[in-house]
């Protein structure tokens, strides 16, 4: 199944079955995604027949997993979207903010200024400012399940035609042909399947609990997911936020964390991201923990550590995808030179 859902680094599209068969192995019917970003493994999940609860702190995958784990009103979104796809332009914040270009100094070029692309056409971009206006102001008249749904639309619309299709740091120096097509707004796939349960908050005050817990924190330096999709977000609130405009793409203040000296998160630095990975297994109550890891150069923590935490609270197994082999913790003595999946499966 095609599970339509947005752009995002690390995504699990290729390895919903493997996860999955870990979930079969113990007969599980719960299944608690730790760090749920696109949603699409809580969507897959539900889809097979599991009672899923998720979570993730940014507030734009809270909206995702909403919608892939509630459903919606599938003929009242396609009858809203049918109008928004319709309504007239206009120019409002994401135009004056994210549209057309700007003269911006280009590193590693000695200070040179050349006019760059934003995020969006500026055509593009006041569809989206319409979209969103229209939603909002409909927003005492729809069920929530049918609002967030028709969020989620103008968030998939807009991965579409952004003009980066790896994060929304920056965008790249030419217009591609995809930030060119005009906007189409189309609904989220519906999922059918158990009703489940979308949570929003710090995954260490979180209670988690399943047969399975699935893990995929984000552990590599430099990929501080709020800083990267900060415009999903910003569009999931639609609260205008105050910009810093230093960065080649407007950021929120408040997820300009270096500048501001502030910590995006206790998995992103080394000593922390121990103590946090720690704290996960301690509060953890499932008959099963798998936790991801891709042995990126940049990753806090290496799987050898991650190893050793884990034996602490259970029976531990490591399989790499990319031999499809299961290989036992002594022998996995060596960083891969090669990046590859691997599943850290601890069985309590």
């Amino acid at each position: 199944m095609e599970y339509r859902t947005i752009a995002y680094k690390g995504s699990k599209r290729k390895l919903l079955e493997q996860i999955q068969s870990y979930a079969k192995e113990i007969k599980a019917k719960t299944f608690f995604d730790g760090f749920s970003g696109t949603g699409i493994v809580s969507a897959h999940m539900r889809k097979n027949g599991y009672v899923v609860a998720a979570n993730d702190l940014n507030f734009s995958s809270y909206v995702y997993g909403s919608v892939f784990l509630n459903g919606f009103e599938k003929d009242t979104v396609e009858e809203h979207l049918s109008h928004i796809n319709q309504v007239s332009p206009l120019s409002g914040w994401l135009t004056a903010n994210y549209s057309g270009t700007s003269a911006r100094v280009i590193r590693g070029t000695g200070g040179n200024i050349e006019e760059r692309p934003r995020g969006f056409i500026r055509a593009n971009a006041m569809k989206i400012d319409a979209a969103r206006e229209y939603i909002e102001s409909k927003k005492k008249l729809l069920s929530e399940h049918t609002y967030n749904a028709l969020v989620f639309s103008v968030i998939l619309g807009a991965d579409k035609v952004f003009n980066n299709s790896n994060d929304q740091k920056s965008a790249l120096k030419e217009w591609t042909k995809s930030a060119r097509k005009p906007v189409i707004f189309k609904s989220p796939t519906l999922i059918e399947g158990p009703r489940g349960k979308q949570l929003h908050g710090d995954i260490l005050e979180v209670g988690l609990s399943g047969d399975m817990v699935y893990l995929d924190p984000p552990y590599t330096h430099g990929v501080l997911y709020a800083s990267c999709y900060h415009l999903n977000d910003s569009i999931a609130h639609w609260n205008k936020p105050v910009l810093d405009y230093d960065y080649a793409i407007p950021r929120p203040i408040d997820v300009c964390f270096r500048k501001n000296a502030q910590r995006a998160g206790g998995f992103y630095n080394k000593t922390s991201a121990r103590i946090a990975f720690e704290n996960l297994f301690k509060k953890n109550r499932a008959k099963r923990i798998v936790l991801s890891y891709s042995d990126a150069p940049r990753n806090t923590l290496t799987i050898e550590e991650l190893i050793k935490i884990g034996k602490c609270y259970g029976n531990v197994k490591v399989d790499s995808l990319a031999h499809q082999l299961c290989m036992q913790p002594k022998s996995q003595l060596q960083r891969s030179t090669q990046l590859k999946e691997h599943f850290i499966v601890v069985d309590k």
